[in-house]
């Protein structure tokens, strides 16, 4: 009897424990990520809290889930050192919306099990190693809105499905080995050059580069211009093919014969090219304290007609200045235009090392960096060559602009902290050696047409200031965006860019200058008076009356984000990599479509 009342009560324990278990098992989605986690080398066990015994995903690291099913709705993991491959098991997850891996060590392919993500809105991929093409079949995530595959390995041609993709805002496939011609139908044909800059062998109308066939020609075939011209007669039908087989005979050995000549005559394509490099590198101008160099070998002018417009800059070409020297406007004979900036001050040092130095600044290419073409040294002094950026900078549209003229819209300025963060973040962490900038500001962030924004000045802090001089902190910098340790000791790092970053942060919120006369007596600069406001509740008085279309939650993220970068510890603000991993966060999540549908002027 004692021994069938024990056993009874195992059973009894055995089924409630089995019950249990049922109850907490892992969720469907929850093991597909561990399978997504077994392809991946977390080196810095950043996803050590994705446990088989949790009940939900929900909470692991990077991870949010729809309310209602607790299904995956977002995988959110940059910069966090991950190795490995991006496991086929992703396309089981087929209530993702969003997929964020970039600033990464991830290789191999690109699964084409992902386009099973058929909800899929946002996939960044970018700044990995990433191996093969794009899935032939991506044109199937009819609701994808963002594609950010930039600065990979990835090569091949790019999917004409893509172009099926009619709610895709934002496109960017540069510093690729793509080739062939881009696809220039349906949502292809609204990108242009920044969105496959970098690729060499790519063509098409999107970046005024035609395609050619083998031999050379433009890859244009003739047709006829009706059927019935195409169509000979029967009564003249066996005349006619006579005179064509002799005209094609004659075509035919003409065309060798120009193929041979050509073969022989005129150097290959990559001698040609070799050979441009090799001049426009080198060549010195006829006066010995002429000197041009251009950095990218995409400047479709000669050196001659460079160097003669250059001499010719004058006061009415004059369109602002800086702390290192006058910048002006360059129009060449074809209108393409060009900012020149020219060097008021130089740190001691060769010719030699500093155009070397130079060069390095040259190489460095990014969407939201102002591109560097070239350096030219005349008798009385020293100019850079840059992109012209028609729209100017961010100061004048903030703080100089009169009523009637074009303001800047809440979606506006987030677009302009989002794409100078990426170029920020790129500049700390993918250079190398990284690159502190040591003057962000207002007036160094230039925007484009679109107002997407470029980064400008880069490098130059540290190229033109003597590192031995004591006034670096006022040479190397402006007042009201320099940290607090910057202003003591001189030293630059990267917390003191963020420092600058999150001043420049409340510049976009308040619309105010960082010393405006307005913050006498409320702490100074803006942040102490962003700091005194809030203490009083008063968000209102914070935010800049010509913004009227922000909202309250992004408005508070945005403030909190600048709190942290603006701390007076260094070691307690952000990397640029965390800001733009909290600014992608919190101003296009959770669903990045909705903030390009409500914006849908700015793409």
């Amino acid at each position: 009897m004692r021994m069938g009342m024990l056993i009874f009560v195992f059973l009894v324990i055995s089924v409630i424990t089995l019950f249990s278990s049922c109850s907490l098992a892992l969720t469907q989605d929850g093991m597909t990520l561990l399978e997504i986690k077994n392809t991946l080398n977390d080196s810095r066990n950043f996803l050590g809290n994705w446990q088989a015994t949790d009940k939900t995903p929900c909470k692991w690291t990077g991870i949010s889930c729809h309310t209602h099913d607790q299904r995956v709705r977002s995988i959110n993991l940059p910069n966090m050192q991950l190795g490995g491959t991006i496991s086929p098991s992703i396309g089981k997850l087929s209530r993702l919306r969003r997929l964020a891996l970039h600033q990464n060590s991830l290789h191999g392919f690109i699964p084409s099990e992902i386009t099973n993500c058929t909800e899929l809105r946002a996939l960044y991929l970018r700044a990995n190693y990433l191996q093969g093409g794009i899935p032939a079949n991506i044109g199937n995530l009819s609701f994808l809105t963002i594609l950010d595959l930039s600065s990979n390995l990835l090569k091949g041609a790019i999917p004409s499905s893509l172009g099926r993709l009619t709610h895709l805002h934002s496109l960017n496939l540069s510093t690729n080995f793509f080739s062939g011609e881009i696809p220039d139908f349906g949502a292809m044909s609204t990108f242009g050059n920044k969105s496959f800059i970098g690729n060499l062998d790519l063509c098409g109308q999107q970046i005024n580069k035609p395609c050619r066939t083998s031999m050379g020609f433009p890859a244009v075939l003739p047709h006829a211009s009706s059927d019935e011209a195409a169509v000979p007669t029967r009564r003249s039908s066996h005349y006619i093919k006579g005179v064509m087989i002799g005209a094609m005979s004659t075509m035919g050995l003409a065309l060798l014969v120009l193929i041979v000549f050509l073969w022989i005559c005129l150097p290959s394509k990559k001698e040609r090219a070799a050979k441009q490099y090799t001049e426009v590198k080198k060549q010195v101008h006829e006066e010995a304290s002429t000197k041009l160099i251009t950095f990218h070998g995409d400047m479709p002018y000669p050196s001659c007609e460079i160097v003669e417009k250059l001499e010719s800059l004058d006061e009415e070409d004059v369109v602002g200045s800086g702390g290192f020297g006058t910048v002006y406007r360059m129009v060449m004979n074809d209108c393409g235009t060009f900012a020149v900036k020219r060097i008021d001050r130089s740190r001691e040092g060769s010719d030699q090392v500093f155009e070397r130095e130079l060069e390095v600044l040259g190489s460095i290419k990014h969407i939201n960096l102002v591109n560097l073409r070239g350096y030219c040294r005349l008798p009385t002094s020293k100019l850079l060559i840059y992109d012209y950026l028609s729209m100017g900078s961010l100061d004048d549209f903030l703080h100089e602009h009169g009523q009637g003229e074009r303001l800047l819209k809440w979606g506006d300025r987030m677009r302009i902290a989002l794409g100078s963060a990426r170029g920020l973040a790129y500049l700390h962490h993918d250079c190398s050696p990284k690159k502190i900038h040591r003057d962000i500001k207002s007036s160094n962030i230039l925007l484009d047409e679109n107002l997407e924004p470029h980064v400008s000045d880069f490098g130059l802090a540290k190229l033109l200031v003597d590192e031995d001089a004591h006034v670096t902190t006022v040479v190397a910098g402006t007042f009201g965006y320099l940290a607090p340790e910057y202003l003591q000791s001189g030293r630059a790092t990267e917390k003191t860019d963020v420092y600058s970053f999150g001043v420049l942060l409340l510049e976009l919120v308040t619309g105010k200058r960082p010393t405006d006369p307005s913050f006498v007596k409320r702490g100074l600069n803006v942040v102490g008076w962003m700091n005194t406001l809030l203490k009083d509740n008063r968000l209102d008085d914070v935010v800049d009356k010509a913004c009227p279309d922000s909202d309250v939650e992004t408005v508070e993220a945005i403030l909190e984000i600048a709190a942290r970068c603006t701390d007076a510890n260094p070691d307690d603000r952000p990397s640029m990599n965390q800001v733009l991993q909290l600014l992608e966060q919190e101003v296009m999540s959770p669903c990045p479509s909705d903030f390009y549908e409500s914006h849908s002027d700015y793409c």
